[in-house]
């Protein structure tokens, strides 16, 4: 059985680069994140998200680059595909789309002989998480800035959009339990961060037009460790279900009123903390030792590091695509769970991409006439060593928004200006940005998919020490990379 997972705009222009109007600038159709999955027989096959075809980061349009590549990986043809899953988007104009025919008939005209299916963004976020998880039994919580519009079948409006939904799972006897908490003013701490960060960059800081889009929640985290304020601005509310009600005029307000850098540190410490006080809240009656958390909220590396640290559960899985990157991957896996297939997918599921041969690559160095010559390991490692700067590329590229060792840029982390040099030469990032790290696993933490900010506890590696001593680090062993 073929099944093909999908997530991305349908017939509109999703992208920033596209906008026709200032509406769009500001999100009004604006997607993300758009992607492919494919198993064949139950067994992943690859799994792609569109920017890494198209080169427009985030790209949010109908994925056929991505399906074009997952087919060929798998050796079959559109017309071969037995179901395809779609994660429709938020925005009214996918509704729309859904009721009057457009988006079945797009579908159809790409996979003719599939049933088609619609699934539900924040139902996928969970199925990504939970079949990726080693727990037989276990809860999951799935958070972000907004997921599917749930609409209202007698008043004929969107009722509600999905920012927060629990769950409970038990592989071995077939049982997945997923419930929405419904209230749509509480737990918005996708929203939160996103508005926050785009009040910081267009009326804190001196550069002027940026959006909630653009000005990414990973430049505010980075940022927030050289600030110091704080003020609680949210409290805990328990209707059957605890919830967490942010202040949000008095945070704009505060942020307003600070420094970029303070404003920043007053949103991440706002939001982290809230963070921990619904996650203990829930962990007493609704989340058990074996938790999986999905949803773009847990990119947030120093909240992850403080509910890991918290001691409120046993054992806690994150993928490396828990944000919206993963969602072609939770629909398609749902399907072949749906389906009754026996799920087989790689030992590292960071890496689930596209493999291409040395004879490809060869390929394409001769078609456009590059210069190159082959090499060892060994060179790599000298060139470390000499202070150069390293295009690593090997093996399965990654599936998530993390470089983690297949498409990655190496350089020496000892020596300070590094971190300069990298960023003028290659990267251009915000000069308060962190770089990560690459460690051997065994010292005292677990972090294969840079999902943690681990104390750093030696001055040998100033070039990736962050402000604040942290640095966000990866995590690796022979078996799941071998050549790193």
């Amino acid at each position: 059985m073929n099944i093909v997972g999908l997530y991305g705009a349908f017939d509109w222009n999703a992208n920033l680069e596209h906008a026709q109007s200032e509406d769009d600038v500001k999100g009004e159709h604006w997607s993300h994140d758009a992607g492919c999955s494919l198993f064949i027989d139950g067994k992943h096959i690859c799994s792609l998200n569109e920017e890494r075809l198209s080169k427009i980061k985030y790209d949010g349009d109908f994925p056929r680059k991505s399906i074009k590549v997952c087919l060929e990986q798998g050796g079959i043809d559109s017309d071969e595909v037995d179901f395809v899953y779609h994660v429709p988007t938020c925005h009214f104009i996918s509704l729309e789309q859904l009721e009057n025919g457009v988006a079945e008939n797009l579908l159809r005209k790409e996979f003719p002989n599939a049933e088609i299916k619609f699934i539900g963004h924040h139902f996928c976020h969970a199925a990504s998480t939970v079949f990726t998880s080693p727990f037989n039994e276990g809860t999951f919580l799935t958070i972000d800035g907004g997921g599917s519009a749930i609409q209202d079948p007698i008043r004929d409006y969107i009722d509600y959009i999905e920012n927060s939904s629990i769950g409970y799972f038990n592989k071995e006897k077939g049982i997945f339990r997923f419930y929405n908490m419904l209230e749509n003013e509480y737990n918005n701490f996708g929203n939160l961060y996103q508005q926050l960060s785009s009040l910081i960059y267009n009326e804190v800081s001196p550069v002027v037009g940026w959006s909630a889009i653009n000005a990414s929640t990973g430049r505010i985290m980075g940022l927030s460790a050289y600030g110091s304020k704080y003020e609680k601005c949210y409290e805990v509310t328990d209707y059957s279900l605890p919830y967490i009600n942010f202040d949000f005029k008095k945070l704009a307000d505060s942020v307003r009123s600070m420094s970029l850098e303070d404003g920043a540190h007053f949103l991440q410490k706002n939001f982290e903390n809230g963070m921990l006080d619904f996650i203990t809240a829930l962990r007493k009656n609704h989340l058990d030792g074996n938790v999986c958390f999905a949803g773009g909220s847990f990119l947030n590396v120093l909240t992850n590091s403080l509910i890991r640290d918290s001691g409120l559960f046993d054992n806690i899985h994150i993928p490396p695509f828990t944000d919206d990157a993963g969602l072609s991957f939770g629909a398609a896996i749902w399907g072949c769970y749906e389906h009754g297939e026996e799920i087989s997918i790689p030992d590292n599921i960071a890496l689930l991409g596209p493999e291409y041969s040395n004879e490809e690559i060869l390929k394409y160095l001769d078609m456009f006439d590059l210069s190159y010559k082959e090499y060892d390991v060994d060179l790599v490692v000298d060139k470390v060593k000499d202070n150069k700067i390293i295009a690593w590329f090997q093996g399965r590229s990654e599936y998530g928004p993390r470089a983690l060792g297949s498409r990655s840029i190496f350089m020496s982390p000892t020596k300070a200006e590094n971190k300069d040099i990298l960023n003028k030469r290659v990267k251009h990032r915000d000069h308060w940005r962190p770089f990560a790290g690459i460690t051997l696993e065994g010292r005292g933490y677990n972090s294969p998919y840079m999902l943690y900010a681990e104390q750093v506890l030696t001055d040998d590696i100033p070039a990736i020490t962050h402000e604040d001593n942290t640095c966000r680090m990866q995590t690796v062993t022979y078996e799941q990379n071998s050549k790193v």
